[in-house]
């Protein structure tokens, strides 16, 4: 089980890895505001630090668990550990989903007001 909850967590973090990639990359007005507004900007990377590191010691607890818990009683309540963090990961799951649609509709708004390119028809072809 602890093996399992590492493995979907860190897919999870390949996801935040993905969305940080996107969040980096985008281009348009709302996405410069986004990253450059002194308040707004660092809550915004707090909340994408927050998120990264999240998924981070969640599979480190998840992998500890799977070395300790080496007895069919627990006596260490490793499991509570390990389900502290899983509640910790579904809280951080949440500001990820907030976190990822905020990103993805200022991209979408500045594709949405960037000029559209005219269709153009091909030169016809050169009398031979």
């Amino acid at each position: 089980m602890y093996t399992t909850g590492a493995t979907v967590v860190a897919l999870v973090g390949s996801f935040v890895t993905a969305a940080i990639a996107q969040y980096a990359s985008a281009t348009g007005r709302r996405m410069r505001v986004l990253r450059t507004a002194p308040h707004l900007a660092s809550q915004f990377r707090r909340n994408w630090v927050s998120v990264l590191s999240a998924t981070l010691l969640i599979s480190g607890v998840c992998l500890l668990a799977t070395a300790l818990d080496t007895t069919e009683t627990d006596p260490g309540g490793v499991h509570w550990a390990v389900e502290g963090v899983l509640i910790l990961g579904a809280a951080r799951a949440y500001r990820l989903l907030w976190l990822f649609n905020a990103v993805i509709q200022a991209t979408d708004r500045d594709l949405a007001d960037s000029p559209q390119p005219t269709a153009q028809h091909p030169p016809p072809p050169a009398p031979r």
